[in-house]
Parts: C-alpha cells; structure tokens; sequence
C-alpha cells in the first residue's frame, strides 16, 4: 500500500522570529516555515563561495578534513559490507573521496546544488556528483548499500518526499543515515532565535525524535539507533548559540571564521566567551548523548 505524503493541514503556530511564522503539523509533528518558497538553485549556487577551495581560516580546514575523514570511518563501521554509497548534498565531497580511498567504496557517487561545490568535487576530487535536487534524478533502477543526509532534510521542503525516494534507492538490508539539527535542544529552547540550528535563511523544517522517527517508519524503515550528540557539531552549536543571545548579534564568530569581514577588535569578546562556554557545553552535550535534548539528531535507518 502506498503512504500518501501528509499535507499538514492540521498546523498550529508554535513560535514567531523576526514576524516568521513557525508552525507544527498536529498529525505527522513536522515543524516547518509555511510558504518560504525559492528557487533552490539560485539559493544554493553560492552556498559554498567561501569554501571553494577551503572553507574556514586558521588551520581550521585541516580539523574539517578530519572530521570528514571521521565520518567516512563511522559509515564503515556502521555497514562494513557496503560499497556502494548515495551522499545526498554532498558538500565539497571528501567524505565520498576518503570512502572511495580507504574503503575501496566501488561506487561513491553525490549530489549537490551548488555549481562551485560541483566543481570541485569531480575535477579535484574526481567524483561523480548531481548538480539536482535528488527528486529530480533518474537513477534508471540503480541501488546503493548506504544513503546518507548530514545536514541536509531541514533545507528542504517537503522531506518526506525525499524519505519516500530515499527507500526506493535502497538495497535489501541497505542503511539510511541522516543527521539534522534537533528542535528540542536544551540550547534552542534557551537561546530561541539566537539558536545557529535555525538558520531561517535556508532552513524550511525543522525535527525532533518523535517526527523524524514518524515518518521514516511510516515510509518502512526500521530504526536501529538514534542519539544527539555530534563531536563535530554539539559544541559549537551550543556555544555559538549562546554567544549569539548574550551579545544579540547573528552568529558573528562563525561568519569571521569564514569570511573573516569583521574587525578582529569587534570579535575578541566572542572569541573570549566561546573559549569559556567550550568545557561546559561539550559536557552538557556529552551527558545529552542519548537524551531527546542534545544538539543534534543522528538516526541510522534500516530499509
């Protein structure tokens, strides 16, 4: 039998930022922002200006890197036997890239909107990636082992589509992994839209446990584990967060990481009182670890 995409038309208005409208279907839980529409193209094309070739200052790629080479290690122990591999935004494609190299993947193939992204994915990288969104391709009956999201179903609209499309992808047996930011952190309910996981300039939905969980089962996937903690995201979400409510400014730290277009003299405060909420919200982030409040939500799906 196939599971009509819920139409949310029994929604409530669960929390207002700068005159948006966030609001809550009451029959599938999603939360999302209603009738934001934009082309996803022109959105996206740049998304990755300042990260082409590398993305933050400082040395800081470096860290990226080993996070994106982390992650390559945790899908391979999370399905060893799997070679085949759909990263759906793909970023600039290193972890496609350490997959192929040193888990001998015979197939790593991604998709990504962002025309620069693209480009350095396949000439520097030497990938196959997608320049569409992922309802948009004609796989021609292809299958992969593993299909992985990090940080990708809250940009998009309808995301139970893509769930929907993500099963039919599937191989027997094969795993669904995503990652999103989760709306019931202890640091979104504290700092509202000071919160970095907001983003309302390119997030449309936003999950928590119970409307994540709802929909991957109700499109026939099995969870086989779920937690919030992120070593590459929890903390500096937390902290940023945090920073972004006592100083009331639109995450000023992050942004000078990437473009470094503010005065070294305006971010030294922020600089201080990260380094000082660093040991106290990686421990609240740690303890959060399978708790519904931490950072993020890491669900791996079985098909």
């Amino acid at each position: 039998m196939v599971k009509k995409t819920c139409n949310h038309k029994k929604s409530i208005e669960i929390n207002r930022f700068d005159n948006q409208p966030i609001l809550q279907c009451k029959k599938c839980f999603l939360i999302y922002i209603k009738n934001k529409k934009k082309n996803k193209n022109v959105l996206y094309n740049d998304y990755y200006k300042n990260e082409i070739p590398t993305r933050f200052h400082f040395g800081l790629e470096l860290i990226i890197k080993l996070f994106r080479f982390f992650r390559a290690f945790k899908l391979f122990t999370v399905h060893p036997k799997a070679k085949s591999i759909l990263d759906v935004g793909s970023g600039r494609g290193f972890t496609l890239y350490y997959l192929k190299k040193f888990y001998k993947y015979k197939k790593a193939i991604g998709t990504q909107l962002c025309r620069s992204a693209v480009e350095f994915s396949r000439k520097k990288l030497g990938l196959k990636i997608h320049n569409k969104d992922l309802l948009k391709i004609n796989f021609n009956k292809e299958k992969f082992d593993l299909i992985t999201m990090w940080h990708v179903l809250e940009h998009v609209e309808e995301p139970e589509k893509y769930i929907k499309k993500i099963h039919s992808l599937l191989n027997k047996n094969g795993k669904y992994i995503i990652e999103v930011p989760n709306f019931d952190s202890w640091t979104r309910k504290f700092t509202g839209k000071y919160w970095l996981g907001m983003d309302l300039k390119y997030h449309l939905t936003f999950f928590t446990e119970k409307s994540i969980t709802k929909l991957l089962k109700k499109h026939g996937f099995k969870i086989s584990d779920i937690h919030t903690f992120s070593l590459e995201y929890s903390t500096f979400l937390s902290a940023q967060s945090i920073v972004s409510k006592i100083t009331k400014t639109d995450q000023l730290f992050f942004n000078w990481l990437q473009t470094k277009n503010q005065s070294i003299i305006k971010i030294i405060p922020h600089l201080i009182l990260f380094i000082l909420l660093i040991p106290f919200c990686t421990l609240i982030n740690f303890l959060s670890y399978y708790e519904k409040w931490g950072e993020v939500l890491l669900i791996t799906a079985e098909k």
